[in-house]
């Protein structure tokens, strides 16, 4: 077993666990400011990369003066991508943030709950996703993700968080995190959401064309099928069989009179 990976960093002058791993991806940006501030708070923190889907403008005077020299050098590294699916799939963990509370949304978490698992030895790469300025993550965005997070204010008619502060709420509680103990290693290597979308989208049409799912919205539908997916950690093999089992269903289906 590999030792557990260490990072200095200034909490109480102890070595930290690192957080490299954990990309923040920013939605549909609005405003170059708030992505310089995104990109400050994730070198403040000790996080990843920065990656942007499909931001309205990119100003990078503005991102620059909002981000601070350390800042700055993440700006210089950042990806684009012009859809969050593409965006999110070489990742094994997705999380996605959300100020609006519902019974399709959840089970929710907060930021202190979730921080400790997401730095396991041998960890897989974790995207925190946070939605545009104005809306946030719209509902099929969340279908994107394994975990939802919201982080609690004192007055639920003021939940909405400025971007860049979501962002930097979610460091510091990372950062914090990052001085305990090591949490044990996953006993399975996660599938990244690229073979796990290409799963969903098998199991939509299969179920859709047997009449489990109706035709219209069955994404919705799904979402009841993916929060069981989402409390376990599939594999790439596991991936594999379900699609199997999907293909032979399809089969089966176009072939019943010959089964008969």
């Amino acid at each position: 077993m590999s030792s557990p990976r260490k990072a200095q960093g200034p909490v109480a002058g102890r070595a930290l666990l690192s957080r490299q791993h954990i990309d923040v991806i920013l939605h549909a940006p609005q405003k170059p400011e708030n992505i310089g501030g995104a990109a400050r708070a994730i070198a403040n923190m000790g996080l990843g990369s920065l990656v942007l889907v499909n931001p309205r403008t990119l100003n990078e005077e503005l991102m620059v003066a909002m981000a601070t020299p350390q800042g700055a050098k993440v700006l210089a590294n950042l990806k684009t991508f012009p859809t969050l699916r593409e965006a999110v799939e070489p990742y094994q963990l997705v999380v996605g943030t959300t100020a609006r509370p519902g019974s399709r949304r959840g089970p929710l978490l907060t930021p202190r709950q979730l921080a400790p698992t997401l730095l396991a030895e041998d960890n897989p790469r974790v995207a925190l996703v946070f939605g545009p300025e104005r809306m946030g993550l719209s509902t099929s965005d969340l279908r994107l993700c394994q975990k939802i997070v919201r982080v609690p204010t004192d007055n639920p008619q003021a939940s909405s968080l400025n971007l860049a502060q979501a962002v930097l709420i979610f460091g510091y509680e990372l950062l914090l995190a990052a001085e305990g103990p090591t949490p044990p290693p996953s006993p399975v290597k996660a599938a990244p959401q690229i073979n796990l979308n290409e799963m969903y989208d098998d199991l939509e049409s299969t179920l859709t064309k047997i009449g489990f799912l109706p035709d219209s919205n069955s994404g919705h539908w799904l979402m009841n099928i993916k929060k069981i997916f989402n409390r376990s950690q599939l594999t790439v093999g596991e991936c594999d069989l379900f699609r199997g089992i999907c293909r032979q269903i399809r089969w089966a289906v176009n072939n019943l009179t010959s089964l008969k």
